[in-house]
């Protein structure tokens, strides 16, 4: 999984998750600055230098935004990215397929020197943004009978995903530097979307619980619970 805050690499075989490389950057890379780190791991794990049934390739970023299906159209790619980032002549812009279920599209940037990378060490690969697969993954698991609010916590980022009864409201990117960050964008998020926080159910998936953000949110939303072994919740999202 590419981020901007780190690398995340994912061996696994039909009995699980056989080995983890996790690589964390001191500040927000670009793409270059990713790649040379990708190279770096390369030359040092020798794990990740063998052929393999699959590759997939995991963008978990910002640089996203999402799109009903049922109007969606590829010659818009750009339009509908462009008021939510600053677009470069040199970006590739790429959607992943539908969510039927959801009529939910992802269209983000993929970093072309990243994909040209992995295709000239692996040949064809896969690659999604991670909006794709989380939302199937919540979706497996939501609550069809009530609101429910899911926020994913990353390094310096976070999801926010409001499922009404079953229906996608929301899905949506955060920065944070603090616990009240991630307080901020909820209450606000659910405030727009005319949620109750004395009626609505909020999940926290996290790889690590924090009492700071656990306690604050409690504070104002009645019903707040950490999705159980969230670690594996995440690694099942990633392994495809």
């Amino acid at each position: 999984m590419i981020h901007q805050d780190g690398l995340s690499f994912f061996i696994y075989s039909s009995k699980g998750i056989e080995n983890r490389i996790l690589k964390s950057f001191k500040h927000e890379s670009n793409p270059i600055e990713i790649l040379q780190e990708i190279e770096n791991i390369y030359e040092t794990e020798v794990n990740l230098n063998q052929q393999f049934e699959e590759v997939t390739l995991i963008y978990n970023h910002p640089i996203f935004t999402g799109v009903p299906s049922s109007i969606y159209d590829e010659q818009h790619q750009s339009d509908y990215l462009k008021y939510n980032v600053r677009l470069l002549e040199t970006d590739v812009i790429s959607t992943d397929d539908a969510i039927e279920v959801l009529d939910y599209k992802t269209v983000y940037i993929a970093y072309t020197n990243i994909n040209n990378y992995f295709f000239d060490k692996y040949g064809d690969f896969n690659y999604y943004h991670y909006s794709t697969l989380s939302l199937q993954k919540h979706y497996s698991r939501n609550d069809l009978s009530k609101s429910e609010v899911i926020i994913d916590i990353k390094e310096s980022q976070f999801y926010i995903t409001i499922f009404e009864k079953g229906n996608l409201k929301l899905h949506n990117s955060y920065p944070h530097q603090a616990a009240e960050d991630i307080l901020y964008y909820t209450l606000f998020t659910a405030q727009h979307n005319q949620l109750d926080p004395e009626n609505m159910a909020l999940k926290i998936i996290a790889s690590a619980k924090n009492d700071a953000v656990y306690d604050l949110l409690y504070t104002y939303v009645r019903e707040v619970n950490y999705v159980i072994d969230s670690n594996t919740y995440i690694e099942d999202i990633l392994c495809v």
